[in-house]
């Protein structure tokens, strides 16, 4: 993650802290009891029982200024979802569409140390794919985020719009670090490029909430300001 600002990042974090202290989660989890869990390798594993929900954020890749198709698969404790569409087809999955964020909410509870990581693909508008990056297999491209993380100081490529708009909702702008609740972490996918030092590494290619909580049920009870657009 680089660890400076360049110019329309700062503007947008300083447009933050004049706003006044603290951004609270547009929608805290509310999801029951703490569930405790550890992130390895681009995964998160949890210690105890639990659901999950999956929210995409966002996404933001062009080629040439247009944009390009991007799906997503979530994989639980070895099974795969595609909530958002077929993982494998641009035009039925894609959610690089400026629409609001997509929820899905899986309707199982799971054992204690099952993992979840989540498969990013984007696609040439031609319709072949472009890169595929699963947060445990190729961790360098997916940086997973969790409360209390510094805020991840990226310019979107090009103008698009930066990491730092995605997450705005879940940032304490008093700290500069993550404010999320202790249930849930934050995916970002670097879709574009192999070279991740370059200005085209700029890690908002995909955006992926996942949140924890006891039952399904008490996510579903959880959802507050975002529960219109599940």
């Amino acid at each position: 993650m680089k660890n400076y600002l360049r110019k329309t990042t700062h503007r947008k974090l300083m447009g933050l802290l004049c706003m006044g202290a603290v951004l609270a989660p547009a929608a805290w989890a509310q999801a029951g009891e703490v569930i405790d869990f550890e992130i390895s390798e681009g995964q998160v594993v949890p210690t105890e029982d639990f659901a999950v929900k999956v929210s995409v954020l966002g996404a933001a890749i062009t080629s040439s200024g247009v944009d390009m198709p991007v799906t997503v698969l979530i994989n639980i404790a070895g099974t795969s979802y595609e909530p958002f569409g077929a993982h494998d087809d641009p035009s039925e999955g894609n959610v690089n569409d400026h629409s609001p964020p997509r929820h899905f909410i899986v309707q199982d509870t799971f054992d204690p140390n099952a993992t979840i990581d989540v498969t990013g693909t984007s696609w040439r508008t031609s319709g072949s794919m472009y890169l595929q990056r699963n947060s445990y297999e190729e961790s360098p491209s997916v940086k997973v985020l969790r409360d209390g993380d510094p805020v991840p100081n990226i310019d979107g490529f090009e103008g698009q719009a930066g990491a730092v708009d995605f997450v705005e909702d879940y940032i304490d702008t008093e700290t500069g670090t993550m404010t999320m609740d202790v249930n849930q972490s934050i995916y970002l996918f670097e879709l574009g490029t192999t070279r991740l030092s370059s200005s085209a590494a700029d890690f908002q290619d995909l955006v992926v909430l996942v949140t924890l909580g006891t039952t399904p049920q008490a996510l579903e009870e959880g959802d507050l300001a975002d529960a219109s657009y599940d």
